[in-house]
């Protein structure tokens, strides 16, 4: 499977493998020069690795001459151990920043090489030009491979976990489903987004070990799921506190709960209930006391408006694969902070949203109209590709699986549960780390003659 996988990607044409080098080196070269590769949430992440190299302490703001309290607390488990501990091995910036473009490199290789492979004739001059335009009309990839962020190492580690499930699927072979049970584990590390995830792992191996009579696999599918709740006691031991990560608290009570209010009562509203919450919550004599009341406030609004929130979570699920990503690039580009569009949408309606895009710098606006019509282009291109039959004559499933149905659509589901989770805060960075199965569908999904030519 790997032999074949590595021939796919050798044999991208040159004029292919010049134009990934050349996005990526300028791209590169730009956030190094600029310093722009230092992200809202990169600070975090370098002072945790600051601390755990100076300290042996993982803690993502600088440490306090006494123990942390109150609010303070959180910082013990915002951030999990795997990119701090990345940044230490390799080094930031120059060494994070060209680890981050090889990986995104790799992902796009295995991806374009995937589709090339797997086509009945290779696909010409035409067909390449099509799969270089879907592949690069994503800024965030090359922003995000450039930014001292997760989100790429984590795309990389999906990327294998996906492979290696599709491996399983046709060999039958343990050691697939036990790398699949490492990236796993290296996922949840890397960002707390896939620590539910385990769940939905052991429920895959306690059925596959029941259907093929081998309880190697049920073990192998409830060890990330046991490791993710040695891990929560570790937090427990550290915060008084059985948790995985305290991001769930934060975005509950500053994005979900309050967009909620500011939807249904206005920013005035919405500011003062989240200064009174804070308040009770850090008037608590523990952690765990204050992320009760944390959690209890929010729930309390939810249920107060269960349509106005389920209406601003499949808006974020649908803003999670359209988003142009006007934040990444204002960022990226060294652009004065300015609410977000999604934030105006939810508050102020079409109006707002509107109002806001005209805030936008020409240039800058150019890119995001071409990004949005480029996200809506490949999505629709994707439900394409996911129904289409594979080519009489083509090759086999391929290293992602995605010559079969059942590939298909545990991309598919890969994606759908990042959009889940992410929720009202979808946004192109959410998507980076499922992307190039996004891409991969797309790619299937392009016109037979259009792959041909």
């Amino acid at each position: 499977m790997f032999s074949t996988t590595r021939l796919s990607i050798l044999r991208l044409p040159a004029g292919v493998w010049a134009l990934l080098l050349l996005a990526h080196g300028l791209a590169a070269a730009y956030a190094l020069r600029t310093g722009h590769y230092l992200f809202p949430d990169s600070d975090r992440y370098q002072q945790a690795a600051r601390n755990i190299g100076q300290r042996g302490q993982l803690y993502a703001r600088p440490l306090p001459p006494g123990p942390p309290t109150g609010q303070a607390v959180q910082e013990f488990t915002i951030r999990p151990p795997g990119y701090p501990l990345l940044l230490l091995a390799v080094g930031a910036p120059l060494g994070i920043v060209l680890l981050q473009n090889a990986l995104s490199l790799g992902a796009l290789a295995v991806v374009l090489g995937g589709w090339a492979a797997s086509r009945a004739r290779p696909p010409g001059r035409g067909a390449w030009a099509a799969a270089l335009a879907l592949a690069l009309s994503f800024p965030a990839q090359l922003i995000y491979a450039s930014a001292l962020m997760s989100e790429v190492p984590l795309q990389a580690v999906v990327l294998l976990g996906v492979g290696l499930g599709a491996g399983f699927a046709r060999t039958g072979r343990t050691r697939y489903l036990a790398g699949v049970a490492v990236a796993v584990v290296a996922a949840w590390l890397l960002k707390p987004v896939f620590a539910p995830f385990t769940v939905a792992l052991l429920g895959v191996g306690l059925g596959l070990a029941w259907r093929q009579r081998r309880p190697v696999l049920a073990l192998l599918g409830a060890t990330p799921l046991l490791l993710a709740l040695a891990y929560m006691g570790w937090n427990w031991q550290r915060t008084g506190y059985f948790h995985f990560s305290s991001i769930a608290d934060i975005n509950l009570l500053h994005y979900n709960a309050a967009g909620v209010l500011r939807q249904a009562q206005g920013p005035a509203a919405e500011a003062a209930w989240v200064a009174r919450t804070l308040r009770a919550a850090n008037a608590q004599p523990t952690f765990a006391a204050r992320q009760r009341v944390v959690q209890a406030a929010a729930a309390a609004v939810l249920r107060r408006y269960p349509v106005r929130y389920a209406g601003q979570h499949a808006l974020g699920m649908v803003t999670f694969f359209l988003d142009p990503g006007r934040f990444d690039s204002s960022v990226f580009l060294g652009q004065t902070a300015a609410p977000g569009l999604l934030g105006r949408l939810r508050g102020q309606g079409l109006g707002g949203l509107w109002r806001g895009l005209a805030q936008q710098p020409p240039l800058l606006l150019a890119l995001l109209a071409l990004t949005a019509a480029a996200n809506l282009f490949r999505l629709a291109l994707a439900l394409r590709g996911l129904w289409v039959a594979r080519p009489a004559g083509s090759a086999a499933p391929g290293w992602l699986g995605l010559g079969t149905l059942a590939g298909r659509w545990v991309a598919v589901a890969v994606l759908l549960y990042l959009a889940l989770l992410t929720g009202p805060l979808g946004a192109a960075r959410f998507l980076v780390p499922g992307w190039p199965l996004l891409l991969a569908l797309a790619l299937r999904g392009l016109p037979v003659r259009a792959a041909t030519q």
